[in-house]
Parts: structure tokens; C-alpha cells; sequence
């Protein structure tokens, strides 16, 4: 009996492990687009317009991803993770508008994945929920934070092609893990996971509001910030600094915030000081023309917009039903990255298209005082 206990405990903690790395390397593949974009907009040959429609189909899928993340939610992590294998080796072939049909099955895949190991972690851990929302989130941000380096390494040494089948053969790897192990041998575990919907209440339209521009903010940010970089024309490193100041800026933030001192903090406090940075930080982004300046505003834009989303999902989660901050934050981020590709060819300039990100962050600083009466008290 005991020996069963301990190999049960030993799949368990193994199941953690690989769960946390396979939720990080979601955020690498979530920043992948944008960390490497001057590099794809070439090799599909992308405007603008076209590189933001691109985002809209990622985003887009990502979204309705989330929405589709129902049933058990080990059976869905094992659909979106072995769905994402042959849509990384298709995008590794993929040219002219077909790259728009396999970017929404990319999102499509990676909504499921992501959405689904969020509520598996949280069905089982009810009684530290919020503690594991924060360290997700956090897991997520190492995985984007990599991303701008690693991704580029491999691309000068290797291929764009190389990158997104090692990404497939990550996704595959983990797949077979889902099927023999979470599917196979630990189906007890799920048996909590009703507890994750105990909430009755709907998301307050305010707080989906706010929800929806932080993520704006966030995946607009992170999918021009280095092509931005690159039109200021700031050096043939300046691209993958932005993008690794702006990620090093949203996980350090997200460390922070899952330390006792910090999360002893009132989340309305919280909220309010990330936001401030992160408007902050969209000023200083649409004054930039130095460097120094860029990267400042990029840092400043990850401190802040980092820990909203968490926060405001650790908020709401043990009150409000289903999954529509999921879906909330999906649209989000599918709306803002194709509106500054939308902005940037109608005017002639991406400097006019960065004024999206910067309105998202405005916007959430006039929506604040209205919206953090509308957060239930945090569980402890």
C-alpha cells in the first residue's frame, strides 16, 4: 500500500513537471509570431495589413480555442496539444495565403492547450487556486521571455523551417505523454474538477472590458514590438532586444507578484499601480525614437501589463461560471495586433499603428475606478 501511495505521488509531481513545461512552451509558441516577425513577414511576404490579419487569425483561433475547452479537460489538453503537431510541420511548408488558415488552426490548437491544462491545474489544486493561477501565468512568461533569443538563434543557424518542426516534435513528445500517463493512469485526479465551476455568477462587463484591453495591450505589444524596433531602425539587434526587454519586463513582474509580500497587497491596489506603469510605458512608446528610450518603454509595458491579466483571473475565477475570461482575453488579443497592422498600412507608418497598444492602456486607466468595485475579495 505504501509503495502505491508513493508511485502514486511520484506520477503526480512528474505530471506537475511536464504540465508546467509543456504550459511554458505555449508562451514561447504565443510569442514565436511576434518575437519573429521580420523574419516571417519576408519569408510569406506579408505588408502590414496582411502581418495584422495574420495576428487576427492566430488570436482569433486562440479565442475560439478557449471557448471550445470543454469536458474533461485532460481529453481537451490531449486534442489541442496532438492537434498542434501537424499545424507546427505545416507551418514549417506553408506559403501564400494558406499561411492564414494554418495560423488559425495555430492559435485554434494552442487555445485549447493552454485554456485546458489552466483548468486541469486549477481542478487540482481547489484549495491554492489563485497561488496556482499566479505560478501558471509565471511558467507561461519564461516560456515568451525565451523566446526572442532562442527562436532567432535557431532560425540564423538553422531555418524558420528547423524552429517549427522542433516546436512540433515538443508538442509531440507531450502528447504521448497526455495519452499514456494523465489519460491512462491518473483519470481519479479530474475527479474534482467540478469544483473549478462552483460559481454561479457571470463576468461583469466591466471587468471583461478591462480584461479584453490588458490582453490587447499585451499580445499587440508583444506582436510588433520587434518589428517596430526594426523600422526605427535601431541596429540588426534592436529587434530581439525590444522583444526580450518587453518579455524579461511581464516576467519579472508576474515573479513579483506570486511572493507573499506582494500578493498580501489588495488586488485593487495592485491593479491600480500595473496599470499606471503600463500607461505609463505606452507614453514613452509613442515618444521613443532612441533606443534607450524604446526599451525603457518596453520594460515599462511588461511591468505593468504583466500580472493584470492574472490578477484579475485569480479575482474572478472562484465566483464567475465557465470560461468566458478565457474568452474575454482571446479576443483581446485577437482585435488589437490586427487593428496596428490595419492602422500602420492605412497611414504609412507603424508608429501611428502603435498608438492601439497605447489607447488599450489609457483606456484601462479611465476604466479603473469603475471596474475594481465590480472584483470579489481574493480567496486566501
Amino acid at each position: 500500500m505504501g509503495d502505491a501511495l508513493r508511485r502514486t505521488g511520484g506520477v503526480a509531481h512528474a505530471s506537475t513537471g511536464v504540465l508546467y513545461g509543456a504550459f511554458a512552451l505555449t508562451g514561447f509558441a504565443t510569442a514565436l509570431l511576434g518575437a519573429t516577425l521580420p523574419v516571417m513577414m519576408v519569408r510569406w511576404s506579408l505588408s502590414d495589413r496582411r502581418a495584422g490579419v495574420l495576428f487576427l487569425m492566430v488570436f482569433f483561433g486562440s479565442s475560439m480555442g478557449a471557448l471550445l475547452s470543454r469536458g474533461r479537460p485532460v481529453s481537451s489538453v490531449m486534442r489541442g496539444s496532438s492537434l498542434l503537431v501537424p499545424v507546427c510541420v505545416a507551418m514549417g511548408f506553408v506559403a501564400g495565403w494558406a499561411v492564414f488558415p494554418v495560423a488559425f488552426l495555430y492559435g485554434l490548437s494552442l487555445g485549447i492547450t493552454m485554456t485546458s491544462i489552466s483548468l486541469l491545474r486549477s481542478a487540482r489544486c481547489v484549495k491554492s487556486r489563485v497561488r496556482e493561477m499566479n505560478r501558471l501565468n509565471l511558467i507561461w512568461a519564461c516560456g515568451a521571455f525565451s523566446c526572442p533569443s532562442v527562436a532567432n538563434a535557431v532560425i540564423r543557424f538553422n531555418g524558420v523551417r528547423a524552429l517549427l518542426l522542433g516546436l512540433g516534435a515538443l508538442f509531440a513528445l507531450f502528447s504521448v505523454w497526455v495519452l499514456v500517463v494523465e489519460m491512462g493512469r491518473m483519470p481519479v485526479m479530474e475527479s474534482r474538477s467540478a469544483a473549478f465551476r462552483t460559481g454561479g455568477k457571470r463576468l461583469p462587463a466591466l471587468i471583461a472590458v478591462v480584461t479584453l484591453l490588458a490582453v490587447g495591450l499585451e499580445s499587440s505589444t508583444g506582436a510588433w514590438i520587434a518589428t517596430y524596433a526594426e523600422r526605427l531602425r535601431h541596429g540588426i539587434e534592436a529587434p530581439v532586444a525590444a522583444a526580450t526587454v518587453f518579455w524579461f519586463g511581464l516576467l519579472a513582474s508576474r515573479a513579483m507578484h506570486s511572493t507573499k509580500v506582494i500578493a498580501a497587497i489588495h488586488e485593487h491596489v495592485l491593479l491600480k499601480v500595473d496599470i499606471a506603469i503600463a500607461a505609463l510605458g505606452c507614453g514613452v512608446l509613442l515618444l521613443s525614437t532612441a533606443p534607450l528610450t524604446l526599451l525603457i518603454a518596453a520594460l515599462l509595458i511588461g511591468l505593468g501589463v504583466g500580472p493584470i491579466y492574472p490578477v484579475l483571473m485569480a479575482a474572478v475565477l472562484p465566483w464567475v461560471s465557465g470560461n468566458m475570461i478565457f474568452v474575454t482575453a482571446g479576443l483581446g488579443g485577437t482585435l488589437f495586433p490586427m487593428m496596428v497592422g490595419a492602422l500602420s498600412t492605412r497611414t504609412g507608418s507603424l508608429r501611428v499603428g502603435m498608438i492601439v497598444p497605447a489607447m488599450a492602456g489609457f483606456g484601462m486607466v479611465c476604466l479603473l475606478p469603475f471596474a475594481a468595485g465590480r472584483l470579489e475579495p481574493l480567496e486566501v
